[in-house]
């Protein structure tokens, strides 16, 4: 991996769990495909992803896989809407993703350090 990589491929999955957490909406929910693109965008300003290839493109498979770690955690869930014909994802925190911001115990659900490792340069 090279210096000029987004920081959500060079980190650990679990930090980049860590860190997107706090942007998942809370009391309700979003369309996970909108999510993502929104995440990517607060992790790279200016820069707009559309329609990504969710295996195909780096940076959505970077946040599939931090989401993935968030839901095994069961600080996320997901749900599938079918309406109509036309099935999306639906991803929101659960009780216990809302409880571990409210208490600022997210790295501690994930098993990770209680602050994140230093960014090397």
């Amino acid at each position: 991996m090279t210096i000029d990589q987004p920081w959500w491929l060079t980190r650990p999955v679990a930090e980049v769990a860590a860190a997107i957490l706090p942007l998942f909406p809370y009391p309700t929910c979003a369309e996970e495909a909108a999510m993502i693109r929104d995440i990517l965008a607060w992790g790279q300003p200016g820069r707009e992803f559309p329609g990504l290839k969710r295996f195909d493109d780096p940076d959505a498979r970077a946040m599939l896989e931090a989401i993935q770690v968030l839901d095994h955690a069961g600080l996320l869930m997901r749900t599938v809407v079918n309406r109509q014909g036309a099935a999306w994802t639906q991803i929101g925190l659960t009780r216990l993703g809302m409880y571990a911001l409210q208490t600022n115990t997210v790295r501690q659900h994930l098993e990770l350090a209680d602050s994140p490792p230093p960014v090397s340069n």
